[in-house]
């Protein structure tokens, strides 16, 4: 069994050695195409309704394990009042390797401003907000590889890693 292991470890290091890493360097805007599908999000809780709007991706410059995605916000209760704003929610890119699939996971409020909500909804419609994105961002798909194309048809088998770095999310492939 010994040897057995021994000359599997042998051919790894010497495919290794042959089969070159390939890494995908994907922009923002590439990220975007896959996530804009899924807007806009029209949710009522309890008395309010949120309509959340214009996703933009944000991978920041600094080598991280998290992107962002900016947002448009409108709460409104119908027919008493109408306040809009701007939020971003930071999450973890997640790899499903039988789907060959990213997912934004863990979404997380960073900051949120809204105009014209009395501060007394204040910490309802956060909560209510927090709910919304955990419930219709968690486990988004952000990018899949394309099974028509060898490269990424090999790649979903191959993954080494997935970084944010200069803003671009790189996914390492390779032995």
């Amino acid at each position: 069994m010994e040897k057995l292991i021994q000359i599997w470890q042998n051919i790894l290091n010497f495919l290794k050695g042959i089969l070159p890493s390939y890494t995908f360097a994907l922009k923002a805007e590439d990220l975007e195409k896959k996530m804009t599908q899924a807007f806009p999000i029209k949710i009522k809780k309890l008395i309010f309704v949120f309509k959340i709007t214009e996703p933009v991706i944000i991978l920041p410059k600094g080598s991280v394990d998290r992107i962002g995605i900016g947002m448009s916000i409108k709460v409104s209760i119908p027919g008493l009042l109408s306040a809009k704003g701007n939020a971003l929610v930071e999450g973890e890119v997640d790899y499903d390797p039988d789907q060959g699939e990213f997912f934004f996971f863990d979404p997380e409020i960073k900051e949120m401003d809204i105009h014209g909500l009395p501060r007394r909804y204040g910490e309802e419609v956060g909560g209510l907000f927090e709910s919304i994105i955990r419930s219709t961002l968690g486990d988004m798909s952000i990018f899949k590889f394309d099974q028509n194309d060898k490269k990424q048809k090999i790649a979903k088998r191959l993954l080494k890693s997935v970084k944010v770095e200069d803003e671009r999310l790189k996914i390492q492939v390779g032995f």
